[in-house]
């Protein structure tokens, strides 16, 4: 794995660990009739800042759905967990996040396994473009 590849699976994964984290269970009632969800109003009004942002958004939450079908099919529960405190680390600032069942080296060992996973799975969905070695 290049260096690129590396930055480029972990935006996908920072970016994907974001969308994550301000996914908010539904809970009680819908908001609206099911057969009403999906109408929006006219755009009109939009300016070209709020079509940006929105075009942005669906673009996050479509990136976001395939990665996170790749992570959770990776094969142990030690990869899934190295990339969530990886993330969570790379969030924060800080190496404060850990987990219990994990030392400090055996969650590196798995998340850069966990990337090299990933990597050819981003590459098959088109998240990822594959740079040429010179």
């Amino acid at each position: 794995m290049t260096l690129d590849e590396s930055e480029q699976v972990e935006t996908l994964l920072l970016a994907w660990h974001r969308w994550q984290s301000i996914y908010k269970v539904a809970t009680g009632l819908p908001r609206c009739d099911p057969t009403c969800r999906e109408y929006r109003s006219g755009d009109t009004r939009l300016t070209d800042q709020e079509r940006s942002e929105q075009a942005d958004a669906k673009i996050l939450k479509a990136n976001s759905e395939q990665v996170e079908a790749c992570v959770d099919a990776l094969p142990t529960w030690q990869h899934r967990a190295a990339i969530q405190m990886s993330m969570t680390n790379k969030r924060a600032g800080y190496s404060v996040f850990s987990n219990p069942r994990l030392s400090q080296e055996e969650a590196h060992e798995f998340y850069q396994a966990a990337k090299e996973l990933l990597l050819p799975k981003f590459v098959t969905r088109g998240l990822i473009k594959m740079t040429e070695e010179v």
